[in-house]
């Protein structure tokens, strides 16, 4: 008996569709989709937080020529986390980098091969810059640096920074799963 496709293949994974229908494929869909929700509500948070905390530093130094000292470095890494996330949730939805608009300019034929290309050569930038970043934040953590003061408080540079490694592991995962997904399942953001 000749397999027809070979024998690591399943046959009844041969079209998106029936990737999507499949059971474990769709848990792994649903578990991205609360991870997207997650993210969503921490990109709200950051932004509706810093808006707020800009503003009350504006106040505070607008009337009593003073503001709090360590909020400007708060909100810089604010600032950090809400985009790196942001890159995170572009990831999901295929709006994340120049490649994509070349894929758009080709043959219907080849844009499916081309997008998956652009797909694992992400997700292997991603891997790069996430062990690239992991090495840095392990060395903030040896370091013991401090990335500013609440009060006596201290918080370290490595756990202010340490949404840059989980950003691009964000982004590798979503770009992986999205090699998988079908085309009808590729909603924008909101």
């Amino acid at each position: 008996m000749i397999l027809k496709y070979g024998p690591a293949f399943s046959p009844s994974l041969r079209t998106a569709a029936d990737i999507y229908n499949n059971k474990d494929m769709r848990r792994v869909f649903k578990v991205e989709e609360y991870l997207v929700k997650a993210e969503k509500a921490a990109v709200v948070t950051l932004i509706l937080a810093m808006v707020s905390l800009s503003f009350l530093q504006m106040l505070l130094r607008i009337i009593f020529h003073s503001g709090v000292v360590w909020l400007d470095p708060m909100l810089r890494h604010m600032v950090l986390w809400a985009g790196l996330i942001g890159a995170a949730l572009a990831a999901r939805y295929s709006h994340h980098f120049a490649l994509e608009t070349f894929v758009k300019l080709t043959p219907k034929r080849m844009q499916r091969p081309l997008e998956v290309c652009a797909d694992l050569f992400t997700a292997a930038a991603s891997a790069l810059l996430f062990y690239a970043s992991y090495k840095f934040i392990r060395d903030e953590f040896e370091a013991g640096s401090v990335a500013f003061y609440i009060n006596h408080f201290a918080v370290l540079g490595g756990w202010a920074e340490i949404i840059i490694p989980a950003s691009f592991a964000l982004i590798g995962l979503h770009t992986i799963i999205g090699i998988f997904r079908p085309p009808d399942h590729e909603e924008g953001p909101f």
